[in-house]
């Protein structure tokens, strides 16, 4: 069994927390974590949460103790493990993210296009912040980013700070055990040549029990494959599987026709679904995390970074897919910039598996949304206006130059409050 000293949640006000603090209680038998560190910047939401987990680490019957601080040195003093999972600005601005693009005919989405932009901008100067703390505080601990985008904001950390940091997403496990029940077998007996970037990746090949798969898996996609969102033509044509995000940058028209027809963008109804979640959380006889909570998104994160915890502490050596520095692991984007493929997790750490060249299919999508992420990481970093600009030109999703700077111009304005690297005028005026 694997005992962990402390592990620091920051954003431990989020509704995800039970969700993460339940993967510890299921995983019982193979962990044993003393102390769950939660930190918000929210105290009311903090008292909620943290109340919910403490009543459900007791009713597991665990010796684990469950603190709450909105001191962010007093969380990550001595962690063995840091956990990230923030949304600067909250749900608010998830849901200007997603309309101001909408006005103009463009997807609105938090991880995607411009909202993917401004959520990484918004994020980029707090979680650099957070660094220099566990930096001080706990410079051995593993830093594991949950916080969107996944994949920019680990290649931030990568390549502007010493923090051993790794990126995770719940998309690849969700499609794991997809595929796993498609072939009813354990996720263990499921292997995907998943290649690509955070939330633009595509499955080259799949493995179950050692036997490829893929014709099978494409004949049930010509059957009508439930819940998968791609045409027959379409995977045929590019010869390999898009995953669930692809369908923003596959069908963008459809998609912004498919928001305006719902009338509410998803951060709208997220939000109504966490005050929901709140109220629950706060009733003191809730002892297990709730059914509603997988409506809210992140099914399988707390499965995901359990996996990934045990197997850097137990030296598993086993594979999972991560976000990580290509180092090479595809050879048609910087080595430097993070991507996310299977890697072997053990006590050394991640490393990628070399997973060749991208198919000449969606090399050149992967490689735009690449670049794209490359001009947001300086942007974010430096405040640059020009970065700034090419970041949003670069965005496969921003059709002209013209628009670029429209929607540069409108949502820098609307999320100024949380952008001190683009106005720095605004700090020195805060003194």
């Amino acid at each position: 069994m694997a005992v962990i000293g402390k592990i620091a949640v920051i954003g431990g006000g989020s509704t995800y927390t039970p969700e993460l603090v339940d993967g510890f209680i299921v995983h019982r038998d193979e962990v044993q974590v003393e102390e769950i560190a939660l930190h918000d910047i929210d105290l009311e939401r903090l008292e909620v949460v943290g109340g919910l987990v403490e009543r459900m680490v007791r009713h597991a019957g665990l010796s684990t103790r469950v603190t709450r601080t909105t001191e962010r040195a007093v969380a990550l003093q001595g962690a063995a493990f840091v956990i990230s999972q923030i949304r600067v600005g909250g749900m608010a601005a998830r849901i200007r993210d997603e309309k101001i693009p909408l006005a103009h005919g463009v997807v609105g989405q938090e991880t995607t296009g411009p909202g993917g932009t401004l959520k990484a901008w918004r994020t980029i100067p707090v979680v650099l912040d957070i660094a220099r703390d566990v930096e001080q505080r706990a410079p051995d601990a593993w830093f594991i980013n949950f916080t969107n985008p996944s994949g920019i904001i680990t290649e931030t950390l990568l390549k502007h700070t010493p923090l051993k940091a790794v990126g995770l997403c719940n998309n690849p496990i969700n499609f794991t055990r997809f595929i796993a029940g498609l072939f009813g077998v354990p996720d263990e007996a499921v292997f995907l040549e998943w290649v690509g970037l955070n939330h633009v990746n595509w499955i080259r090949r799949v493995y179950v029990q050692g036997r490829d798969v893929s014709a099978d898996l494409m004949a049930r996609v010509r059957e009508g494959l439930p819940f998968y969102p791609f045409d027959a033509d379409l995977v045929e044509a590019l010869g390999v599987f898009p995953t669930w995000y692809l369908q923003y940058y596959y069908y963008p028209d459809r998609k912004v026709g498919e928001i305006r027809e719902a009338g509410k963008t998803r951060g709208e109804v997220v939000m109504k679904g966490e005050q929901d979640l709140l109220r629950k959380y706060a009733d003191p006889s809730l002892v297990v995390k709730p059914p509603e909570l997988s409506q809210r998104g992140g099914a399988l994160y707390s499965e995901a970074a359990v996996r990934l915890i045990l197997s850097l502490v137990l030296d598993r050596q086993d594979v999972q897919i991560v976000d990580v520095r290509n180092n090479g692991a595809i050879p048609d984007l910087p080595a430097d910039g993070v991507v996310e493929v299977p890697c072997v997790i053990g006590a050394h750490g991640v490393t990628p598996l070399q997973m060749g060249p991208l198919p000449e299919t969606v090399r050149p999508l992967c490689q735009t949304v690449k670049a794209w992420e490359t001009w947001t990481v300086e942007a974010g970093v430096t405040g640059s206006r020009r970065a700034a600009l090419l970041a949003m030109v670069t965005n496969p999703l921003v059709r002209s130059v013209d628009l670029a700077r429209t929607l540069l111009k409108e949502m820098l304005e609307a999320n100024r409050e949380h952008l001190p690297q683009f106005f720095p005028e605004d700090a020195d005026e805060r003194g």
